[in-house]
């Protein structure tokens, strides 16, 4: 029971860091990766809801990318820090090289023209757009290296 909420906790706390990551960089002249529009926008192309039910989505993700961690990671340090930093190069690289392509063959975005394709590792955007990402994906996964590590040995006393 504990270790369901461990992976709630870290999936959670780990997503947040990673869409304050995607929704601040703008501020700083960086490219606008409105990552909960994407997600949403396979719902509905209502673009005000789409926000809405893409960060549901978002977090559901992040959550069930922190129970594959939870479950299954094991590459890399002792060090949950690290071990999670791994684990967001991973997640980031399937993305960029898998996850990118697909969407921009099925992005309700891209079809209806709404969206340029982002093109795999987000070639089309920019290079600030894939080191964008890479940050947020690194931060989320030493961030659920960390919870995850530190809320079972909580648990444990």
């Amino acid at each position: 029971m504990r270790e369901n909420q461990n992976v709630w906790i870290a999936g959670i706390v780990g997503t947040v860091l990673f869409a304050l990551v995607m929704d601040l960089i703008p501020t700083i002249h960086g490219p606008r990766l409105n990552v909960a529009l994407w997600d949403g926008s396979f719902v509905t192309l209502n673009l005000s809801v789409a926000i809405i039910v893409g960060y549901v989505l978002e977090f559901l993700i992040g959550v069930g990318l922190a129970a594959l961690y939870h479950k299954y990671w094991t590459f890399g340090s002792e060090n949950p820090v690290l071990r999670g930093l791994l684990f967001g190069v991973a997640t980031w690289a399937i993305f960029m090289a898998i996850g990118v392509p697909i969407f921009d063959r099925v992005s309700p975005l891209v079809q209806n023209g709404l969206m340029l394709g982002p093109g795999a590792f987000l070639w089309r955007m920019g290079i600030m757009a894939p080191v964008t990402w890479l940050i947020a994906s690194v931060l989320y996964g030493s961030t659920v290296g960390y919870v995850m590590e530190r809320r079972l040995t909580l648990s444990h006393r």
